[in-house]
């Protein structure tokens, strides 16, 4: 979490610069996401893999409102720990949630939905 932070205090003071002098810069929402996916991708064999892909799912979830790339990063999530409580909690967020995708599926039948393509 450390090094999020310190990109998205890095990524605040360049985009307050480029505004300053009136060039266009990406919002520091892009940078912080693409951060977040830096993270999820580099350490995905790492002991924190799947909580990294969950925080990425999440920042697409909440901040980007991009819900069919915040899917694939909760599977993604899910194949690496699936059975993370907090995991399937937010992720059933994502589906169920009428200010989301509000669909009338579960984690556990989209977890399996993504085996049986990799499987085939």
């Amino acid at each position: 979490w450390e090094e999020i932070k310190d990109y998205v205090r890095r990524a605040k003071l360049q985009e307050k610069r480029r505004r300053e002098s009136g060039r266009l810069a990406n919002s520091a929402y892009d940078i912080s996401s693409t951060a977040f996916y830096l993270q999820a991708v580099s350490n995905e064999n790492s002991p924190g893999g799947s909580e990294n892909w969950h925080n990425y799912a999440l920042c697409l979830m909440l901040v980007q409102h991009d819900l069919p790339s915040a899917r694939k990063s909760f599977i993604r999530a899910l194949q690496l720990s699936p059975h993370n409580k907090t995991l399937i909690f937010n992720f059933n967020v994502l589906l169920q949630d009428k200010e989301y995708l509000g669909l009338p599926t579960t984690v556990h039948e989209e977890y399996r939905k993504a085996l049986s393509r990799k499987f085939t």
